[in-house]
């Protein structure tokens, strides 16, 4: 076996693969999903791909997040290469499912290498909410805490934009990061998650993994809306109230940012020939 290093164009079209045999899954079983974050924006304004974009990123209701793990322990769903990790089964440490092709290898330039292996796609569920706005800010900013500690228990030392950063994060956060345990992290971020429960609330938002805050929180409603939108040729689900999810959370999303904002997993990637 043979490994040949991945171009940015190569890992995209690995995980636009990835993306329809997702899709193909969804429908076949009746699963809601809907584009999200970075793949969102690619395809409201490039139609594909953002340019320098290296992942997908898919969100889901959670009674269709849970549907999905229970269908994947019992079914055969997807073809050989293709392996769906997960926290609840133990097969992944974060607090999420990623769909990984175990044809290729992968090493992050920030990240441990056990916890990304091959290229992959995330799925992140989507929750139920406070009924008020001080206390979906309250339980965002407790979501925010986690998935900062979770990301630094996972990440290398190292990782951090500044100086200052780097040091607060080796010498205080990261030996406390370690103390908890990321699984056991992990296991907050998704029992925050569950707290209210997503049939009986009124709004929903990802905050078992609240890296974006409270911008993204949209009614049940709204979110549960789903419209086609057109990425690299074939058209996948997305939420209708995309511009309202999107500007929640980027601001003038329609604005391609300048190079020195344009962030990346940096990844380098191998596949078998």
């Amino acid at each position: 076996m043979m490994l040949k290093k991945m171009t940015l164009g190569d890992i995209q079209n690995t995980e636009l693969k990835m993306l329809i045999e997702f899709d193909r899954v969804a429908r076949k079983y009746g699963l809601r999903y809907s584009l999200a974050f970075g793949t969102l924006i690619g395809a409201v304004r490039h139609k594909g791909f953002i340019p320098w974009d290296d992942d997908i990123d898919l969100t889901m209701p959670r009674p269709d997040y849970e549907k999905l793990l229970r269908l994947n322990r019992k079914k055969k769903l997807w073809p050989d290469n293709l392996f769906l990790a997960s926290f609840e089964d133990k097969t992944l440490d974060a607090p999420y499912m990623k769909l990984f092709d175990r044809k290729t290898k992968v090493s992050e330039k920030h990240y441990k290498q056990k916890d990304v292996k091959s290229v992959w796609i995330d799925i992140f569920p989507v929750d139920g909410l406070p009924d008020s706005e001080k206390r979906i800010k309250l339980h965002y900013r407790i979501g925010m805490i986690l998935v900062k500690l979770n990301i630094i228990s996972a990440v290398n030392t190292g990782y951090g934009k500044t100086g200052f950063k780097i040091v607060v994060k080796a010498v205080f956060l990261k030996p406390l990061a370690k103390l908890i345990g990321r699984r056991r992290i992990s296991a907050l971020q998704r029992r925050l998650g569950l707290k209210y429960s997503y049939s009986h609330s009124p709004k929903c938002g990802m905050i078992s993994w609240a890296y974006d805050g409270p911008g993204q929180v949209l009614t049940k409603e709204k979110y549960e809306e789903m419209t086609e939108l057109f990425f690299e040729g074939h058209y996948f689900l997305a939420t209708a109230a995309y511009d309202e999810y999107l500007t929640g959370i980027y601001g003038d999303y329609m604005t391609i940012p300048p190079e020195e904002d344009r962030l990346t997993h940096e990844l380098e990637a191998y596949y078998e020939e």
